[in-house]
């Protein structure tokens, strides 16, 4: 029995990164759907356990400037900040399902987003504090290795830019650098 170990083996490493992209994007799916805006929270509030989970993070600070900052701004405007979540959630999934723009939205805006809610919940009681590191490596990763090149739309792309190396404008510079 052989193992092939070029494009499409065993070994293909950017094949095993597409896969862990994609599932990874469908869990964003499976978040940014139990935030959705028809989902009602136990608070009797739209976008799901959202609500409820922004108080945790007031309740049990980590740091209290940002506490503040969900008490008296994100509470407030939670109807603008829950949609956002959820619009958020969503791109940053499809951008992994699909593997578009991947190092700017999969990559740079799942590492944000992660990030935001590492700083949110490291000090709620019983949360996995370990898991947010791992999250946020696995976007860093996606988006510094073009993740989206494999499996994906962003391969697409950047093959037709290298076909065409002087045409387009602007958008045409700015492609290379988020696919």
């Amino acid at each position: 029995m052989s193992v092939s170990i070029g494009s499409g083996g065993l070994r293909d490493m950017a094949l095993w990164v597409a896969f862990y992209r994609i599932a990874l994007g469908f869990m964003w799916f499976d978040q940014a759907l139990q935030k959705a805006p028809w989902v009602m929270g136990p608070e009797g509030k739209p976008y799901g356990w959202l609500y409820g989970y922004i108080w945790k993070e007031i309740n049990h600070p980590t740091f209290g400037i940002y506490a503040a900052f969900l008490k008296n701004l994100v509470i407030p405007n939670f109807g603008f900040f829950g949609f956002t979540t959820f619009l958020g959630e969503l791109a940053i999934g499809l951008s992994l399902v699909v593997g578009i723009l991947v190092p700017l939205v999969g990559g740079l805006g799942g590492t944000l987003m992660q990030l935001n809610i590492a700083i949110g919940s490291y000090g709620i009681p019983g949360e996995w504090f370990w898991l947010w590191p791992l999250l946020i490596g696995s976007h860093l990763i996606f988006m510094m290795g073009r993740a989206g090149r494999r499996l994906g739309w962003d391969g697409r792309i950047a093959k037709s830019l290298a076909r065409s190396p002087d045409s387009g404008g602007m958008l045409r510079r700015l492609l290379p650098y988020v696919v």
